[in-house]
């Protein structure tokens, strides 16, 4: 049985609405426990001053999205507040709703464009990091993030000259829209691969940690992925089968991008709160250097969020 449009209208309205605020309380959460580690560890820095706090890789982004995700929530509710507050007639509202020439209807689909851009540019950088900085491993997701960009472009430039009555999954706009999605599962899943096998090969640095650290946080990113990726499947497949949840998958998204980003960074700070650093014993003993993310860490360049990387034992060390 197929939704009927005002009933995904709903959904779309009281599920961002949601999902909005657990984002905004995650965000927040987050923000104030690097402000609280950074006061902890740096007494007499001003924490507006302090360029390690604002310009890292942890807080760039959450903020990015957070700005994205608020705007894009305040045009839906007031898009639908416009659409069927003001009018009586529910099938004049739904022709509102839908009419893709609105203004705040093309200041939507590109924030949601936005968002998946930062979001895939988050994981490339991860990638990036795990693999201890190597440009050849990040060079085929640049590419797939390049074509992201493409197709947001197009898709926005698209739907800002269609015509009222055309829905922009049924013109051309639409394929530029599931080539979107389909790059951005497609730069997950590499991401994913190639983070996993990276963690995996340090093996005998976990069993050196002793505490299983590593495999919580590569099942963290791996769960993270995979609900990207299930969400890019999602939309592929109510497209494809002319469904209205397609409206739904689309108009999530901002707040699908921001939850996976922002739970990586709870989950690892609050899971690692209780743990103990490895002693310098331990990590010679691995024969590693290690770089990883916490938020119950000290804020420094040396230790990002978005980051866990090993250097392998040297011969004759």
């Amino acid at each position: 049985m197929r939704p009927s449009p005002l009933a995904v209208i709903m959904s779309i309205v009281v599920l961002e609405t949601f999902l909005y605020a657990i984002f905004l309380a995650c965000a927040c959460t987050t923000l104030y426990l690097r402000i609280a580690r950074h006061r902890a560890t740096r007494e007499s820095a001003s924490i507006w001053r302090s360029k390690r706090l604002w310009w890292n890789p942890i807080v760039i982004p959450t903020l990015a999205i957070l700005a994205t995700c608020s705007a894009h929530w305040i045009l839906t509710v007031d898009r639908f507040f416009e659409s069927f507050l003001g009018s009586t007639d529910i099938a004049e509202g739904l022709e509102e709703w839908f009419d893709d020439s609105q203004a705040t209807q093309i200041a939507r689909i590109s924030l949601a464009e936005i968002t998946l851009l930062v979001g895939d540019a988050v994981i490339i950088h991860r990638l990036w990091l795990i693999w201890h900085r190597k440009m050849s491993v990040i060079i085929l997701p640049i590419i797939l993030w390049l074509g992201v960009l493409v197709c947001g472009i197009v898709v926005s430039f698209l739907v800002a000259h269609s015509d009222a009555e055309n829905n922009r999954f049924l013109t051309s706009s639409g394929r530029w829209a599931t080539g979107n999605w389909i790059l951005t599962a497609l730069t997950n899943i590499y991401c994913t691969a190639l983070i996993t096998w990276e963690i995996w090969g340090t093996s005998r640095v976990v069993q050196a940690l002793g505490d299983g650290m590593l495999m919580h946080v590569l099942a963290i990113l791996v769960e993270s992925a995979a609900l990207s990726t299930a969400w890019s499947i999602f939309f592929a497949v109510s497209f494809q089968t002319g469904s209205n949840l397609q409206f739904l998958a689309t108009d999530l998204t901002p707040s699908i991008v921001g939850l996976v980003n922002i739970f990586i960074y709870l989950r690892v700070g609050f899971g690692w709160s209780y743990t103990q650093k490895p002693t310098m014993d331990a990590s010679a003993a691995a024969g590693a250097t290690t770089d990883v993310f916490a938020l119950s860490m000290p804020t420094t360049d040396s230790y990002h969020l978005a980051s866990i990387s090993f250097s392998p034992p040297t011969a004759g060390k």
